[in-house]
């Protein structure tokens, strides 16, 4: 493996210099500094005020990469490492900076769609025909967005903005009999309102993920989905009201199946269903001095493992049913004090309801707290004058499970001969247990404190034309860390981990092809056990290209990944490196045609122990834009 980066780091790092050169005539900054973000302090700003590592991903890229899974686009971003267990449809996680999936709050619209069940965000169910832009924002986020901002914020932005009129109809088909199809509507009415309706709808027959030899031969494990949105939005003035409605349906077949030197064996064939409702009503008001945003957020989401004996068979055996409700309520305010100063606060409010037909492997759950409250008042405070930027910012959260909790954190930066930036960020965090952990049946503990973690990042950053560069020296550490015992059969606060590393990102525009190339090295140590925390790449590489030339869209994009700490005795889990290559062909102004080939070498890896991963693949599509 350590030879597959020195041969990768060089063929990609050989031209940079002349490509440095030559690029400085190409265009404006990639980075796109007028680019306006509202993840990293919840509030619009432009990307180049932001002190933490932003990535914007537009609509434009999804289509030129041909994403048909979200897990398509995560895997191109800096410092990410994907958990799947198996392949499309299969349960899948983000781990960033060798954090848990916990670590890493995601939101749609800025409404947090972590499970109140696990606190996991499952990527797989994310509809990617919807999305409008992705924000990334890397580091401690959790004194403005309160629990599981410890690692990263990923905000998928669905919503317009105004005056879009379009009309956008995509199909395709590719290996393991994959069929998507997805169809969205955008349209002004009249001069201030603006309508986004979309839909999509996809199948797979997909493959034996978990084969056991003589066992499960011949097994399938594929997945649907079905999703729609309805968006409405109007200004009145200052004034913008908006609503939203989002359904998503998702079945996935999985393979519990087992070989055991203890109890034998057993095949056992699953299914998935996850059925999702969202209803988001609010408004906002923005003035030259003052803006505001109120918003309240209902999800009904019903969560089942079913024991089928055979693919999407109607007639289920429902041995886990998960039925949550949520309500959250988000105020956001913002007021610029004067041409330097920018105060900003808020109040969310979150309610989670397990209902108490729920169940875990026919087990009834039985809550000592079925109804969770939080509520969080945030403040911030930020200063741009003169070339320094400082963020000071603090949060309470009281939570009707574990109580009172504080985080907090500051940020300062320092521009200097016009094109460098040097930047230094603390803040702490915090992830409440979830109901899984506290009361699920025999081995949940009720009585689990929350974890808490804190974080130093340094970083020097360079913007010269279309050449862009950044190097983030970060520290985490982790305490009252909660795991599960294996010798116990329970959930307990006792992990401590420290977690630091060194990351590395170049953005360049040749030709008007974007290029972008990062890496990081880190050390995850876990301070009980005192090995490697499970999972995390000590290395990583990763290359993506997106541009056009002429009448074709071009994609390409390598992720390499040294090998990985297990927890089955001590094993270690294999390097590997993917080559993915997408083309799409303008045959007029309105009609795409688009083929793609994801790992192309046919490498074979694994993202868990067990779980085979998809084989070299290849797509087939054509977009419809008016």
């Amino acid at each position: 493996m350590n030879k597959l980066f020195l041969l990768t780091a060089s063929a990609a790092f050989a031209p940079l210099a002349v490509v440095a050169s030559e690029s400085a005539d190409a265009g404006n900054n990639i980075s796109d500094q007028d680019t306006i973000i509202v993840t990293s302090t919840r509030y619009e700003e432009p990307a180049s005020s932001a002190l933490s590592p932003v990535v914007v991903v537009t609509s434009e890229d999804i289509s030129r990469m041909q994403a048909t899974s979200f897990a398509d686009i995560a895997r191109t971003l800096p410092d990410i490492q994907l958990f799947i267990n198996g392949g499309r449809g299969q349960q899948s996680k983000i781990q960033v900076r060798g954090g848990n999936s916990t670590d890493v709050l995601v939101l749609i619209n800025g409404l947090k769609i972590n499970t109140a069940y696990d606190g996991a965000a499952y990527i797989e169910r994310i509809p990617v025909h919807m999305i409008e832009r992705i924000e990334y924002i890397r580091g401690v986020r959790a004194s403005l967005y309160g629990s599981q901002a410890s690692a990263a914020v990923i905000n998928i932005i669905t919503r317009p903005g105004f005056n879009e009129d379009n009309i956008h109809v995509k199909a395709g088909y590719g290996s393991y009999k994959n069929r998507h199809a997805s169809a969205s509507f955008k349209h002004s009415v009249g001069e201030n309102g603006e309508i986004k309706l979309a839909l999509g709808t996809e199948k797979e027959k997909g493959y034996n993920v978990h084969p056991l030899d003589g066992l499960n031969n011949g097994d399938h494990h594929g997945f649907q989905g079905t999703n729609f949105m309805a968006d409405y939005q109007h200004k009145l003035g200052n004034f913008t009201i908006f609503g939203d409605f989002m359904f998503n349906q998702t079945k996935s077949q999985f393979d519990n199946s087992y070989i055991s030197e203890w109890d034998g064996h057993g095949h056992e064939y699953d299914m998935n269903r996850f059925d999702n409702y969202s209803f988001e009503l609010g408004g906002k008001y923005d003035g030259e001095i003052y803006k505001s945003r109120l918003s309240l957020n209902y999800q009904k989401t019903d969560d089942y493992e079913q024991i089928m004996l055979n693919p999407f068979r109607e007639k289920k055996s429902d041995n886990t049913p998960i039925y949550t409700r949520t309500t959250s309520i988000n105020w956001t305010n913002e007021l610029a004090a004067c041409d330097y100063l920018t105060l900003a606060g808020g109040v969310d409010y979150r309610r989670e309801h397990l209902r108490p037909s729920s169940k875990a492997y026919y087990t009834r759950i039985e809550p000592q707290h079925p109804l969770i409250h939080d509520t969080g008042l945030y403040l911030m405070g930020q200063f741009d004058a003169a070339g320094v930027q400082a963020e000071l910012s603090g949060r309470y959260d009281h939570n009707t499970q574990y109580g009172a909790h504080f985080t907090y954190q500051g940020g300062l930066g320092y521009t200097f001969l016009d094109d460098f930036k040097i930047g230094l960020r603390y803040g702490t965090s915090f992830r409440a247990p979830t109901f899984m952990e506290l009361y699920y049946p025999f081995v949940g503990s009720g009585d689990l404190k929350p974890e808490n973690s804190n974080s130093l990042e340094l970083m020097l950053k360079g913007d010269h034309r279309s050449l862009d560069w950044r190097i983030s020296l970060f520290k985490n550490h982790y305490k009252d860390r909660i795991i599960y015992f294996y010798e116990t059969f329970s959930y307990k606060n006792i992990a401590k981990a420290d977690i630091k590393g060194i990351e590395a990102e170049i953005g360049f525009e040749l030709w008007g092809i974007k290029n972008t190339l990062n890496g990081s090295i880190k050390s995850a140590k876990d301070k009980t056990s005192h090995n490697d925390v499970p999972y995390i790449p000590r290395r990583d590489f990763k290359w993506t290209l997106l541009g056009s030339v002429y009448d074709f869209d071009l994609s390409a994009s390598f992720q390499a990944y040294s090998s990985r700490y297990a927890t089955d005795g001590g094993k270690r889990l294999g390097g590997y490196g993917i080559f993915n290559l997408g083309v799409g062909y303008n045959i007029t102004r309105n009609f795409k045609l688009s083929v793609k080939a994801d790992n192309i070498f046919d490498r074979r890896y694994e993202y868990a122990r067990g779980y085979k991963t998809p084989e070299a693949t290849y797509a087939v599509s054509f977009d419809f834009n008016y």
